[in-house]
């Protein structure tokens, strides 16, 4: 009977533990469902043409910040990556992506051809003034802009194309992918 009792206390504050863990993430906030497929999965870069600030190989998993609202991006490096992670990148989860809802998912030739017009309708998450490498100026550090889009795959596969914006052009550099 002793132990029955003991067991029942435990199981009792156990399903308070459970109970006021899953409170306190009803009370930080909703996650929006139309990213939550993305949060904590690691994906890897399987095709990237700027690999000195974003590498090939290079593993990054999106997190939700309550806190503040913001999906982080960590970062972390993996055998085999070409190249390290660079700058605001290298920190752990330093990049903050604000999510912009769109009307539908881009698909990864969407975002090749580059449309401005189709990637509005998008849903999206954007990081502003982010430092990927250092500056062709000495001293300086080039700031730009970070368009992760979520591009949903099969059986819960989800994939991003990033584009890095640039003063010239949203597509100055071409498209980054990942894949989880």
């Amino acid at each position: 009977m002793k132990n029955f009792k003991m067991s029942m206390k435990s199981g009792v504050r156990a399903g308070l533990v459970v109970g006021l863990a899953m409170s306190a993430l009803a009370m930080a906030g909703d996650v929006n469902s139309n990213y939550a497929g993305w949060l904590g999965r690691e994906i890897t870069i399987t095709s990237s043409p700027v690999n000195d600030q974003i590498p090939l190989g290079g593993k990054l998993t999106f997190i939700y910040d309550a806190d503040d609202d913001v999906v982080r991006v960590c970062t972390r490096t993996a055998p085999g990556q070409r190249g390290p992670w660079r700058m605001d990148l290298a920190n752990g989860c330093n990049v903050a992506l604000l999510f912009t809802q769109g009307t539908r998912y881009c698909t990864l030739e969407d975002v090749k051809a580059g449309d401005g017009e189709v990637l509005s309708q998008c849903h999206r998450l954007r990081s502003r003034e982010v430092a990927l490498k250092p500056s062709a100026n000495k001293g300086a550090v080039e700031l730009k802009d970070l368009l992760v889009f979520l591009l949903p795959g099969q059986r819960g596969k989800n994939s991003i194309a990033i584009l890095i914006d640039t003063p010239s052009r949203v597509t100055g550099d071409s498209v980054v992918v990942g894949h989880q």
